[in-house]
């Protein structure tokens, strides 16, 4: 006579700890792999941006986008509330919005809601192209591939009594090796209405060495508001020739006391 053997306790509880074993060791993995495919994403965005803002030099009379361009009466993209950032002012050329955030940049702050409550990633935002552009995931050596001009701008209604200007490409001696764009954020810089963003949300502008402070990791203003995502001390650069480069805080200093050497990486002038 045939008889249906059933699975001991024993044999069970085998299983389930291979099981629990197999998925301690896939998970890690999994996860793992999941980040890895995200900062590909991230470098992707970073190529993207790079491109799109060398097409607008072309286009430019091979002159750098400025931060932004401020004038109230303009709002022919009315939830700029007449900031056109360089993010947005490159949107001809890459045509997609997304490309400024990264997949690790998901946090909000009160400082990038509207008078609605409506947060950062709210399509309903009243200032939502103001927002993507102030506080995209990447942001600009705009210190040395801008000049401020101090005098209110002659082109359109400004009221602030400076104005940004882009650096015309030729201008830089060594393009292959001047930052342009890098993981930023606006991590422990002041809001506006009062108080500290404690967020890491992104932000428009980076600054060059010699305007760290002396403030410790985690405060961002002392790397200069780089926010590497993916690794401590690895941030995703895009350089003013157009390549990607995963690269060391530190590499991005230079030698020397003065802001010319501290600054090589940065101001063009590189070997």
């Amino acid at each position: 006579m045939r008889t249906n053997r059933a699975f001991t306790l024993i044999e069970l509880l085998v299983v389930i700890a291979i099981i629990a074993i197999l998925a301690s060791i896939l998970f890690p993995v999994f996860a793992q792999a999941k980040l890895s495919a995200k900062k590909t994403t991230s470098i992707s965005n970073v190529k993207q941006i790079s491109l799109g803002t060398t097409i607008y030099c072309t286009d430019s009379d091979d002159v750098l986008p400025s931060l932004y361009y401020y004038d109230s009466a303009d709002l022919h993209s009315p939830t700029t509330q007449g900031f056109y950032y360089w993010g947005i002012k490159i949107q001809p050329y890459v045509k997609n919005v997304k490309v400024l955030l990264d997949p690790l940049d998901t946090d909000d702050d009160q400082v990038v809601h509207d008078d609605q409550g409506r947060g950062r990633f709210d399509e309903n935002n009243a200032y939502r192209d103001y927002v993507i552009g102030g506080f995209p995931s990447y942001g600009l050596n705009y210190r040395y591939l801008n000049t401020r001009i101090d005098t209110a701008d002659p082109n359109g209604n400004n009221p602030y009594p400076f104005y940004y200007v882009g650096k015309s490409l030729t201008s830089l001696a060594a393009t292959s090796s001047t930052v342009m764009f890098g993981e930023s954020t606006a991590k422990d810089k002041s809001r506006p209405n009062g108080g500290i963003i404690d967020k890491p949300i992104g932000y428009a502008r980076i600054e060059p060495p010699s305007y760290w402070t002396n403030a410790a990791y985690p405060n961002a203003t002392g790397q200069g508001q780089l926010w590497p995502r993916y690794s401590r001390d690895l941030v995703i650069i895009g350089w003013v020739d157009g390549h990607m480069k995963v690269t060391p805080l530190k590499k991005l200093i230079g030698t020397g006391t003065t802001p010319e050497t501290l600054d090589i990486y940065w101001n063009g002038l590189a070997p």
